[in-house]
């Protein structure tokens, strides 16, 4: 009788264990067909004076009729000190926010824009130290 038990108990614990290893592996699959595709791309770049630090503006969309693009400036550099990501980000085409972005020497970088309906997010927090200095200006559009 207890054999049969610990039988019983060692044979539910088995097909239990296979159910749930396929129902995970299908929920997955599914969600995993779920996601969306995204594509990013660099649409401009603009170099730091030692031409080490480099501004990157990048508009992204994710495929659809009634999705819009967004973008994002981020700064790549050897020196991961000097590198930061989505410091400012905003909707739409860069010319669409009137967004600018200038170095004023090699660690100071200024980004301005004349649309602030279009901008997402304002991110100092984006950069990897304080060695990066990041001014954000707005300017009245002009006609």
């Amino acid at each position: 009788m207890q054999s049969t038990i610990k039988r019983m108990l060692f044979n539910f614990g088995g097909y239990s264990f296979w159910v749930v290893l396929v129902c995970w592996g299908f929920l997955f699959l599914l969600l995993k067909s779920c996601q969306t595709v995204c594509h990013h791309t660099v649409v401009n770049t603009v170099s730091s004076p030692n031409g080490e630090q480099v501004a990157e503006i990048s508009i992204g969309d994710c495929g659809g009729a009634t999705t819009d693009f967004f973008g994002s400036v981020d700064v790549t550099s050897n020196n991961s000190r000097l590198s930061a990501e989505k410091l400012f980000t905003f909707a739409g085409r860069p010319e669409e926010t009137g967004l600018e972005v200038y170095w004023v020497n090699d660690n100071e970088l200024v980004i301005s824009v004349s649309d602030l309906y279009k901008a997402r997010s304002i991110n100092p927090n984006g950069r990897k130290s304080a060695d990066l200095k990041v001014s954000y200006r707005y300017r009245e559009r002009q006609n």
